[in-house]
């Protein structure tokens, strides 16, 4: 299917797409954050769920859940398909942001967010023990801060 967004244009599998992120849905992290993440996102970002429904997108099947802070996460989204025209307007799911990536042939990544996120689980954020604590997982959130901002607001 095309689908034609301002000026961008996508050929999207919605039912491969629909698919794999039914899975992604099935088999996801239950961490403190990513609860926190599938308990708000839906009340937070009501607009979101409507617009990723028109890739196939399901909300509750990211690739890759990135709590840049406790109530501030990035999702990424696999798309089966293909970015057929870049363009230069801003995309947006509701009111957050959507930025297309191409990846290996045959799909292409959609970041969305960065999220604000109310926090609603019983244990204080800062106390959480999750694997988005270890190094490898925070080092990984540096690197794809320092892509989309610079060096700004990293403290080592």
């Amino acid at each position: 299917m095309i689908l034609e967004y301002l000026d961008w244009r996508f050929e999207v599998d919605i039912e491969m797409t629909r698919k794999k992120t039914q899975e992604n849905a099935t088999d996801h992290c239950m961490c403190d954050y990513c609860r926190n993440f599938y308990e708000t996102v839906d009340m937070a970002h009501p607009g979101l769920k409507e617009v990723l429904d028109e890739f196939g997108v399901c909300l509750m099947g990211p690739s890759e859940l990135l709590p840049f802070e406790p109530t501030l996460v990035l999702a990424c989204y696999r798309v089966q398909g293909k970015i057929l025209k870049w363009g230069d307007a801003t995309l947006l799911g509701g009111d957050v942001l959507l930025q297309p990536e191409a990846a290996d042939e045959g799909s292409f990544y959609l970041w969305v967010g960065e999220m604000e996120l109310p926090w609603v689980q019983d244990e204080a954020p800062e106390e959480v023990v999750s694997p988005a604590n270890l190094p490898e997982f925070l080092e990984r959130m540096q690197e794809v801060w320092q892509l989309r901002h610079g060096d700004a607001g990293i403290v080592s």
